[in-house]
């Protein structure tokens, strides 16, 4: 095998260090890295990358001091001029103003309640009335009940 071929098994050999994989390849691999120095060197700087990568995740790093009081004053200056564009007028930050909004938001949910209802209702009459007629139609009720008209 050659070091070309040998260095793409590498990943897997470093992947998994307690055991190599198995199968033809990492046989031919193994027996490669026994004779080549060279393919051994590049076998141990992976093995070294793989731990310092791990040490690297676990490491919490902290900012310097001048860049954490950077950016809260970043965020503070674009917050405050975000506020000032939201701004409310005065005249509408009265309490009882938002009291008769309020007020008025309730009176329209119940106008548009008792609306629906009573359309339901009427809808509802008008199915049971096309219904009856139906169903009188589909029974002659005309001809079998004296004084019974459906019209």
């Amino acid at each position: 095998m050659e070091c070309r071929e040998a260095a793409e098994h590498f990943p897997a050999f470093v992947d998994q260090p307690s055991r190599s994989p198995g199968g033809l390849a990492a046989r031919e691999v193994e027996d490669h890295l026994l004779t080549c120095g060279r393919c051994q060197a590049e076998l141990r700087q992976y093995q070294e990358l793989r731990v310092a990568l791990t040490r690297l995740a676990a490491q919490t790093v902290e900012p310097p001091v001048w860049l954490t009081s950077m950016l809260i004053d970043s965020v503070r200056e674009r917050s405050s001029r975000r506020f000032h564009l939201l701004a409310v007028p005065d005249g509408l930050t009265d309490p009882r103003l938002a009291a008769a909004g309020g007020a008025l938001l309730l009176a329209g949910l119940a106008a548009g309640v008792v609306v629906r209802g009573r359309r339901r209702r009427r809808r509802d009459r008008a199915l049971t009335t096309h219904r009856l007629r139906a169903a009188a139609g589909s029974l002659s009720l005309r001809r079998r009940v004296p004084g019974f008209s459906v019209s």
